[in-house]
């Protein structure tokens, strides 16, 4: 017995390219065909009369597809009319309005107002006046700032000098103290020479 071995050489991304389709549709088209190749390894091969099978259902998808034309329909053709409008409108004659008026009349006479001409002037003047006041103000207190701090700093200065001056009192006195009774010894002894010269002379009348 002689086996025919038949030639599966094509796959389902070689049949998707063919068809310039998508691998997933040829997989559609192999369900709705059957059990159709040969699953060879992990792939499954086709020969060209499956291959063929298989792209009979893009053909059949094809046909399907077409729509018949639709029939064409001439357009009505317009019927020219005219309309003509008539006499019925009545043209009148426009009304003259006022030109000038016064609100006097229409103002209640509680409405009596008391204001100034320019208040944005006077307010002007009045801010500038404040203005030069606190300016002043502070002037012057910057001057009495000034002062104070120029009357702590002789104060500050004499106080030290008042205190170098008291200190310098205490010496003195105590100095002084030491150089009167220095002062005394020197001239009792002085005055006791004195006397042994006085006592070694004749006495006036002896």
């Amino acid at each position: 017995m002689t086996y025919i071995e038949i030639q599966r050489p094509h796959t389902l991304t070689s049949i998707a390219a063919e068809a310039k389709t998508t691998k997933r549709t040829v997989q559609r088209w192999l369900f709705k065909a059957g059990e159709i190749g040969e699953l060879q390894g992990d792939t499954r091969m086709f020969s060209d009369a499956e291959r063929d099978t298989l792209l009979s259902y893009q053909a059949k998808r094809q046909a399907t597809d077409k729509t018949p034309d639709k029939p064409v329909t001439q357009a009505a053709t317009p019927v020219a009319i005219t309309v003509i409008e008539g006499n019925h409108r009545n043209a009148l004659e426009a009304p003259q309005f006022p030109t000038e008026f016064n609100l006097d009349s229409f103002r209640s006479e509680l409405a009596a107002v008391d204001a100034h001409d320019d208040p944005l002037a006077l307010a002007e003047q009045f801010i500038n006046g404040a203005d030069s006041l606190m300016d002043a103000m502070a002037e012057d207190e910057k001057a009495m700032a000034q002062k104070i701090a120029k009357t702590r700093q002789a104060r500050q200065a004499v106080g030290r000098k008042v205190d170098q001056l008291k200190r310098r009192n205490d010496i003195y006195a105590l100095r002084t103290e030491l150089l009167a009774d220095r002062q005394n010894v020197e001239t009792a002894a002085l005055n006791d020479d004195f006397e042994v010269l006085q006592s070694m002379g004749k006495q006036p009348g002896a």
